[in-house]
């Protein structure tokens, strides 16, 4: 991220765990790296394909996470999605990220579609984002596009 633009969109495509029931997460990053202080604030709504429902939330986190139970599946698609990141690189703003992505439980029996929202707590300068996950890996083949947007 750079003040070339204001906020960014991440199309998220593809991403695969190796290991079933791990949750992906985000964490913005700074000069120093990952910014792992527990300033992330976010909720997450759930709607599974047979009508279930869930809900998860955090008000002091230490990361931003948008899945509660990967399939590691070579062939469910795994996480696909858009996130918003706005004003990042504005030292005086906090910075929001806004996610809309759908993903397979680990059974691969529920599909979840998922909006998400979280405030990093803090005003300061963030140059970049990280994708995490709790245990194992990512497989390849997945992909991660960052467009710039410049507010006119």
């Amino acid at each position: 991220f750079s003040s070339t633009y204001d906020s960014y969109l991440i199309v998220v495509d593809r991403i695969e765990s190796t290991v079933d029931s791990q949750t992906l997460f985000f964490r913005l990053r700074n000069s120093g790296g990952s910014v792992t202080a527990s300033n992330y604030r976010f909720s997450n709504a759930y709607f599974e394909d047979d009508g279930n429902t869930e809900r998860q939330y955090a008000s002091a986190s230490s990361r931003f996470e948008i899945t509660n139970d990967t399939d590691d599946s070579s062939n469910s698609g795994g996480l696909q999605g858009l996130l918003y990141v706005h004003r990042p690189a504005d030292a005086n703003t906090m910075t929001r990220m806004n996610s809309y992505h759908s993903f397979f439980d680990s059974t691969a029996n529920d599909l979840k579609i998922a909006v998400s929202t979280c405030n990093y707590e803090n005003p300061e300068e963030h140059t970049g984002i990280g994708l995490n996950i709790t245990a194992g890996g990512i497989r390849d083949g997945g992909s991660i596009t960052v467009y710039g947007i410049k507010y006119t």
